[in-house]
């Protein structure tokens, strides 16, 4: 028995599964998208860099979200250290998910510099100084989300029933946004 209700559980799902569809957008649109540097020359190359930009500051601030802490200016927050410290599990379950739960927090890390001085606040020295805030290893995102997609199975697992599949259906809506590009191209 655990210590979260079924709606903490569902709602703690929802954001884990938003964070992993506006990443996987991203990707699929901009980062993994085989039309890229025809797009990136294309007349509406201006309009897609900022589309780029918006899409790829609103996925780490997603991530960064996961990852506060459970109080914050006095307000509790959902995410992942909620969840672990919260949830009352079984010494079996508490291990995975602390195990997991460290595998999360060393990508997370990476992206707290940038939300605190550019995403979440306009740092004046960060803005005056230009310099990169943050970056991870190539595909590192991807091993990010799987593990969290763990995470998020044996939490849903515990405290509901079955598996929490994200939804991967974004592949599908990107490939047909860039197919009605192109036909009005």
């Amino acid at each position: 028995m655990t210590a979260h209700s079924v709606h903490v559980t569902l709602e703690f799902c929802k954001l884990c599964d938003w964070s992993y569809q506006v990443w996987l957008n991203h990707r699929e649109m901009f980062d993994d998208n085989p039309r890229a540097k025809e797009l990136q020359s294309s007349m509406g190359a201006e309009a897609l860099a900022r589309l780029r930009t918006i899409s790829h500051e609103y996925t780490l601030l997603q991530i960064a979200k996961l990852h506060d802490p459970v109080v914050v200016a006095g307000q509790v927050t959902l995410g992942i250290e909620y969840m672990v410290k919260y949830g009352a599990w079984n010494a079996t379950v508490s291990a995975t998910l602390g195990q997991l739960a460290e595998e999360l927090n060393a990508f997370a890390k990476g992206l707290r510099t940038i939300r605190n001085k550019a995403l979440s606040h306009n740092d004046l020295a960060a803005v005056l100084c230009g310099a990169t805030l943050g970056e991870f290893e190539e595909n590192k995102d991807i091993r990010y989300f799987a593990t969290l997609q763990q995470f998020v199975n044996v939490v849903h697992e515990e405290v509901i029933g079955g598996l929490w599949p994200f939804d991967d259906l974004v592949r599908n809506d990107v490939a047909a946004f860039m197919a009605m590009l192109k036909s009005r191209a």
